[in-house]
């Protein structure tokens, strides 16, 4: 009885064109198609990921000011006056945490206040609107903005702001 080549049997005798060495150019190519297939179907799943990431990032900025103008409006029972946009309105820095920006990597903060004489249409009563516009170049992430916090307020595009409304006055 011979005993199988793994228990330490005879070994075969080589034959060149019987030994196997390496992949064939067709196995290469195949694992390359399925490889560079799987990384394209990826892609975008990963830039929407990123994105949406960004977006929750730009959510929270503009929940971090709305909660500062609470307080403010509570402490102060009025509003910042409207500035620039990318500057914090003055009387708002100690609401804000320590080091707070209202300049961002892709994007700038603006507070909004706007006075209506006449009121809205529908409502003659609201004479003034508060909110937070998140002005950014770029539209992917302010609809990615507008999407996520859409439900929660009322927001709306115009050019490159995305404007919350934080309160009717």
């Amino acid at each position: 009885m011979r005993l199988p080549r793994f228990l330490g049997g005879p070994r075969r005798p080589r034959n060149s064109g019987d030994a196997r060495h390496g992949f064939t150019m067709v196995e290469v190519l195949t694992v390359a198609v399925v490889v560079s297939t799987l990384v394209r179907m990826s892609i975008p799943s990963f830039h929407e990921v990123l994105l949406k990431a960004r977006a929750a990032e730009v959510a929270g900025d503009v929940e971090v000011v709305r909660v500062a103008l609470a307080s403010y409006h509570a402490d102060r029972h009025g509003w910042p006056a409207d500035g620039y946009t990318g500057l914090i309105p003055s009387g708002l820095e100690p609401y804000l945490p320590e080091g707070f920006s209202f300049v961002r990597a892709g994007y700038q903060l603006d507070f909004e206040s706007w006075l209506l004489p006449t009121g809205i249409p529908p409502n003659p009563g609201l004479r003034g609107l508060v909110g937070v516009s998140v002005v950014t170049e770029d539209r992917a992430l302010g609809q990615a903005v507008l999407d996520l916090l859409g439900g929660a307020m009322a927001g709306y595009a115009l050019g490159d702001a995305y404007t919350f409304v934080i309160e009717g006055r």
